[in-house]
């Protein structure tokens, strides 16, 4: 089935979500943020568009970007794999870093746009990471407009939109009901090429032939730990091969025993 295609902004303003694969960490440690920031900074050159806002938290990142120049594609297909690749290296690991392709969402007004802003930048206040926004969390594009800061993010048009400071910092310090794009209610179905790398690092099965040739007792275990690493059953269906029914029978004596 091919993939849903992205609702396209008129604005060429998107709010991105990128998630690491089965919720794991993406930042380990305060270089591996600047490293992001470095290549996020490289690409805004290369690719000729503006950051508006951004926070990195350990195991995803949102991104507030406006891309007239370039296709919001292509922008993240390269930051996605430059910063992976250097990740995996780092960590001596393999396998997907990110979950699938990143999430986004067109904002195509100045209301829903300060709303995304604020967003953004309460995530580790609402993570009870710091007592307000800006306060203590570093990796948050919130301290570019209360330093006055251009140097990656750019602050005007936004700023504008807010006329002061002072509005700026009393919008942040109000809770928002407005629903912006979410990773906890974002659907968590993984990507198929995804799943099948899941079930090559759970079981070095590359195939369905080689999974159909396990044991009866491996393909039973297999089966329950996958679909606890994300698998739909209709995925461990098409990508094992398994029946339908012998993976519903499976699970649910897992799921009771």
């Amino acid at each position: 089935m091919p993939r849903k295609a992205r609702t396209k902004s008129t604005s060429n303003i998107y709010h991105v979500v990128i998630r690491g694969a089965d919720r794991q960490q993406i930042f380990e440690e305060a270089y591996d943020h600047k490293k992001y920031l470095d290549i996020l900074k490289f690409y805004k050159e290369e690719c000729n568009f503006e950051i508006f806002a951004y926070c990195l938290m350990s195991n995803h990142i949102h991104l507030l970007i406006h891309t007239p120049n370039t296709p919001i594609d292509t922008v993240f297909r390269r930051i996605n794999t430059r910063y992976a690749v250097w990740f995996n290296m780092k960590y001596n690991r393999t396998g997907f870093l990110q979950q699938g392709r990143y999430y986004s969402e067109p904002v195509e007004d100045y209301k829903y746009l300060m709303n995304v802003v604020r967003y953004i930048h309460q995530n580790p206040y609402n993570a009870g990471l710091e007592q307000c926004p800006g306060a203590a969390y570093p990796w948050s594009s919130i301290y570019s407009y209360l330093t006055n800061d251009s140097s990656l993010v750019d602050i005007d048009f936004i700023s504008k939109l807010f006329n002061s400071r002072e509005n700026f910092i009393d919008f942040h310090n109000k809770t928002s009901e407005t629903k912006c794009l979410d990773i906890d209610n974002i659907k968590r179905r993984l990507p198929d090429d995804v799943a099948k790398q899941i079930i090559f690092d759970e079981t070095g099965c590359s195939t369905a032939t080689e999974f159909q040739s396990l044991s009866l007792l491996e393909c039973h275990n297999n089966l329950i730990r996958l679909h606890e690493k994300g698998l739909s059953v209709r995925q461990l269906n098409r990508l094992t091969g398994i029946s339908k029914g012998v993976i519903d029978r499976t699970l649910s004596k897992g799921h009771s025993s």
